[in-house]
């Protein structure tokens, strides 16, 4: 299955080197796809830059997927 991964600049619950560890672990997967929001913490859906974030889930949720047969 495709992948999203929304990540915050600031987020010290989930550092940079634990989201990227991760991701490149993700290896199964039929697509990787890493969102980074600036300036945000944990809790990014609740603050300035939200709307990036929202964004990226939608779209990622738009977009057609067909399984490899």
């Amino acid at each position: 299955m495709p992948v999203l991964l929304v990540h915050a600049e600031w987020d010290i619950d989930v550092p940079l080197e634990l989201a990227q560890s991760f991701f490149t672990s993700l290896t199964g997967a039929v697509y990787r796809r890493w969102v980074e929001i600036g300036e945000g913490t944990h809790m990014v859906l609740l603050e300035k830059n939200r709307l990036q974030a929202f964004q990226a889930i939608q779209v990622f949720l738009d977009e057609e997927y067909s399984p490899a047969l």
